[in-house]
């Protein structure tokens, strides 16, 4: 049997735009596409996609690219610290933006609007309120990008939708009625917000464990809304922490766990997972630096287990292999 990335290549990668009003993509201009082995310069049909064909789709579209996305000034409704190094942006969007970034493992590319456009940085979509066409990020201030970002006062301009900022996602959008461990440390808890909504949605039971981390304050609750689930804090980096996840793990069914933080988080979290009998399925964040989000630049470019390097702004990889590539081989 094949296992992994492995099984992964046989069964063809899977881009997160397929489908898509972005699909086919500029990838497909140049022989690259994910999917597609015509656009992939191959001279037979050798695809696993089930939807509308992405090469009938190019020949429809006059041999070129689809849909751009939308780049455009966000309205700035409010701009809140949640911590000395950590603000909270709730922009005005469109409402066909606000509609596609409601799904977890949204993005957005937001900058200055004073800036060029190298100052673009990727941000989770914590909330999206659809009726009022309003979207909420948070923004940890780390260096050059995010601190240009802080002195924003009236307008941002932004970039997307984008999707693949969770990798996983197949198993958390089948997921109902199901019981699910959400574990969050700093920013990650950014993403985590609309993951635990989606679950909820789904009628889970969904308990989370929550460290400040490096931001220093438990943000998570306030993007929740009233969502069904109890919330425990937790210094993850800390021996009883660590302990305390161990045994959760090991006492509970948990159908999925999902981590959002670093991947020496996620790494813990596998190996914590290795030694129960009865393995959920894992969630995490997508770690890799994300530059373009095209799938161009190749800033997140990463090598599977069969030596063929792909896009990890679009491709929702194995997850464990993903992990423990980047953790013990650098």
């Amino acid at each position: 049997m094949l296992g992994g990335d492995a099984a992964l290549v046989k069964r063809k990668l899977e881009c997160i735009d397929a489908g898509s009003e972005y699909c086919p993509c500029y990838l497909a201009e140049t022989n690259e596409c994910i999917t597609c082995s015509h656009l992939q310069g191959k001279e037979f049909c050798d695809c696993n996609w089930r939807g509308v064909c992405i090469y009938q789709e190019y020949v429809w579209s006059g041999y070129k690219s689809k849909g751009i996305r939308c780049t455009c000034r966000a309205a700035l409704l409010e701009k809140k610290y949640l911590s000395p190094n950590t603000i909270l942006f709730r922009l005005g969007v469109t409402r066909t933006l606000a509609r596609e970034l409601d799904n977890p493992g949204a993005y957005i590319f937001i900058r200055n609007e004073d800036k060029p456009s190298y100052f673009d940085v990727p941000m989770s979509v914590m909330a999206v309120n659809t009726e009022e066409n309003e979207i909420s990020v948070a923004m940890q201030v780390v260096g050059a990008k995010t601190k240009a970002l802080e002195s924003v006062r009236e307008g941002l301009v932004i970039r997307g939708p984008y999707w693949n900022g969770i990798l996983g996602q197949r198993y958390l959008k089948g997921m109902k009625d199901g019981n699910c461990l959400v574990i969050a440390r700093g920013i990650g808890q950014a993403p985590a917000a609309k993951v635990v909504r989606y679950l909820c949605r789904g009628d889970n039971q969904v308990k989370i464990i929550a460290d400040p981390g490096k931001v220093g304050t438990i943000f998570i609750k306030e993007f929740i809304g009233n969502a069904p689930c109890e919330i425990e804090e937790l210094d993850l980096t800390s021996k009883q922490g660590l302990r305390i996840i161990n045994k959760y793990l090991k006492n509970e069914k948990y159908d999925i766990v999902f981590s959002g933080g670093s991947d020496k988080q996620h790494l813990y979290i596998i190996q914590e997972i290795d030694k129960v009998q009865d393995k959920p399925y894992l969630v995490v964040t997508n770690n890799n630096e994300i530059c373009c989000g095209e799938g161009v630049c190749g800033s997140c470019s990463t090598r599977i287990e069969s030596g063929v390097r792909v896009k990890a702004c679009k491709v929702q990889l194995d997850v464990r292999k993903a992990i423990e590539r980047r953790i013990l081989n650098g």
